[in-house]
């Protein structure tokens, strides 16, 4: 049973890694690691960096200055290259020892007893629940509408877009929608930014339409990246249509992992190339023909769109 609630929650992990780093007593540091592992994966190692530098309201007292890299360097302080002789400042006044830029006795002052709720793995379990629930099987040449979304970012305010097009490639519908997130982006989580504003600027699910997500399908650590999540939840036909690798190794056209085929490198008919993979209810070969057959490339045409909609806003 997928929760469809869970999916398309405002998760914020700002709050999450705030009430984390607020648990760092005086005198003692962290490192942005350890507080992605309390979070529940490493790979949030980066995101929780940018969290404890974003510019926004903290709901209670954030000693952001107590978090550190893991080799013990101090590290900036309200951005990057910002602040950090004031974070080494505010480290001594509590009595952490600095050397130069780093931590003199980082195995005394650590702190890493941290107690919180490890967000990341109730997601990777649910994305594992999703992978599950998708189907391989589908023609997705058969359809007659396809509807490309894409998202463009200013900090975390995100601008979808969703461009329609026929299979003669003249352009049906165009959405545009707005929406903060509070989620920052980490690998292998994306859906989890990006399923709120995707599922707004679809509207009504349509049974009719292939839709192409920009991101990873089945290929994905977990076999369920954002075209699958949408799909599933959705209950629609969907695809994923990625820029660049998540994870697997290529040979040939073919995108492996653990030595099976779970996307493909695909070119449209005007040279652009994408890492197509299964979102839902179609198969990776029918996916491919789809894409490749089109004599307009819709997800192009959405990039641009969400492009030139955040440009536009005020």
């Amino acid at each position: 049973m997928i929760d469809r609630e869970f999916h398309l929650q405002d998760h914020d992990l700002y709050l999450e890694a705030f009430k984390l780093a607020a648990q760092i007593p005086p005198g003692k540091v962290s490192t942005y690691g350890a507080i992605a592992r309390a979070l529940g994966d490493i790979s949030a190692s980066r995101a929780v960096g940018q969290i404890m530098s974003a510019d926004r309201e903290r709901p209670f007292k954030v000693p952001c200055h107590r978090v550190i890299y893991s080799d013990g360097r101090t590290g900036w302080y309200t951005g990057m290259g910002q602040g950090a002789e004031k974070k080494r400042e505010l480290l001594r006044s509590e009595g952490v020892a600095i050397l130069a830029d780093r931590v003199k006795d980082l195995e005394g002052s650590l702190f890493t007893v941290f107690s919180g709720d490890p967000l990341l793995v109730r997601m990777a379990e649910a994305q594992r629940s999703v992978a599950s629930h998708v189907s391989q099987i589908g023609d997705a040449t058969r359809f007659e509408r396809l509807a490309a979304l894409d998202v463009s970012y200013r900090g975390d305010e995100a601008f979808a877009a969703m461009v329609a097009v026929d299979r003669k490639g003249s352009v049906l519908e165009e959405r545009t929608v707005r929406c903060t997130v509070n989620f920052p982006y980490v690998p292998g989580y994306l859906g989890f930014r990006e399923m709120r504003p995707y599922t707004a600027v679809m509207g009504e699910p349509r049974k009719d339409t292939l839709y192409l997500i920009d991101g990873h399908g089945k290929a994905h650590p977990r076999r369920a990246g954002v075209a699958c999540q949408f799909g599933v939840v959705h209950d629609v036909a969907a695809a994923g249509a990625a820029k660049s690798i998540l994870t697997g190794v290529m040979k040939g056209d073919s995108l492996l992992l653990d030595g099976e085929e779970a996307g493909r490198l695909v070119r449209t008919i005007d040279g652009r190339t994408y890492f197509v993979s299964v979102g839902h209810k179609a198969s990776l070969d029918s996916v491919s023909r789809a894409v490749t057959s089109l004599p307009a490339d819709p997800m192009a045409l959405a990039h641009r769109l969400a492009t030139k909609f955040r440009r536009s806003a005020t």
